[in-house]
């Protein structure tokens, strides 16, 4: 029998080189692969989000087959009160109360089918109002553009805090990236969908060596431009403050620098393919926004349907 001491002595083991070795190795290839990981990861949603921009797409497509023409994106209603494009676009698809458009709907926020009065209809009226069989028929009425599980529209208090200008109510359709917390079930939410109809008739488009003629160009940024003013839901922080008209922060001296929104908006959407003039994508039926992973708009990751 061998003593103890010898036994030990002769069992293999590692040497401090051999480990500090393996665990330099292990190190790089932590560092080599969690990059790589975290692009697949962008690259996953970013596939999801362009997917979701298709279904809201052929969704679109539909709506401008039956009612001859996209839905309008300006930034008020006849009121007017606030009622941008991102929720016109969702009362198109999913209503204003999450089952279906009206096909009398004007695009107000009141859901009235015009001014007050005795004989105006409210067309997304409550599940409680006196006369079930007219609700009823209200219902039959309606036009589900995008399924719900496609959707995925929120009420604007699901979103911010403080929903600014706008009725806390007002329904948006949000993107794949959960960057923000649902106020009212703790869960992961998109940021609001931003929606611009062009303007075939107009010929305009801004880049950064001009100051804007907002009235002549064939996208309008102040489309969604006072939903872009809310705070961030999770800083609080204001990332583009401007006027709502959409001129204050566009100068008129040419130069190499990117200019701040919503200059950039004219910038990122132009379209150039056509350098004989300034045209942006989709210039005759509309463009899609998503604020991408950070979940700002007006960044690097921000997400376009071209």
């Amino acid at each position: 029998m061998k003593p103890a001491s010898k036994t030990l002595k002769d069992k293999p083991a590692f040497t401090i080189i051999e480990l500090l070795t393996v665990m330099s190795i292990i190190i790089i290839l932590i560092g080599l692969l969690v990059p790589a990981l975290t692009r697949v990861k962008r690259y996953a949603r970013l596939v999801k989000q362009k997917a979701q921009f298709h279904s809201i797409g052929v969704a679109l497509d539909l709506f401008s087959s039956e009612y001859d023409g996209y839905p309008d994106s300006y930034k008020d209603d006849e009121v007017p009160v606030p009622y941008c494009g991102a929720m016109k676009l969702a009362e198109a698809m999913v209503g204003q109360d999450f089952k279906g458009f009206h096909p009398d709907s004007r695009f107000r926020r009141d859901g009235l089918d015009g001014p007050p009065g005795p004989t105006t209809r409210d067309l997304y009226p409550a599940k409680d109002q006196p006369n079930i069989d007219q609700y009823r028929e209200n219902l039959k009425a309606r036009h589900m553009f995008l399924q719900l599980e496609n959707a995925n529209a929120n009420t604007l208090d699901s979103i911010y805090k403080n929903s600014g200008p706008f009725d806390p109510c007002s329904v948006v359709l949000c993107d794949v990236y959960n960057r923000a917390t649902n106020l009212k079930t703790s869960k992961g939410i998109g940021m609001p969908i931003l929606y611009y109809k062009a303007n075939p008739a107009n010929i305009g488009h801004v880049t950064s060596t001009k100051v804007p003629d907002l009235e002549s160009n064939i996208y309008d940024v102040r489309d969604n431009q006072e939903l872009i003013n809310i705070p961030l839901p999770w800083s609080g922080v204001l990332v583009h403050p401007m006027a709502s008209d959409g001129t204050s922060s566009i100068g008129s001296i040419p130069g190499p620098a990117i200019p701040a929104w919503p200059g950039l908006f004219y910038q990122l959407t132009l379209n150039p393919k056509i350098p004989t003039r300034d045209r942006p994508y989709r210039a005759e039926s509309y463009l899609l926004l998503s604020a991408g992973f950070d979940g700002e708009y007006g960044t690097s990751d921000d997400v376009w349907n071209f």
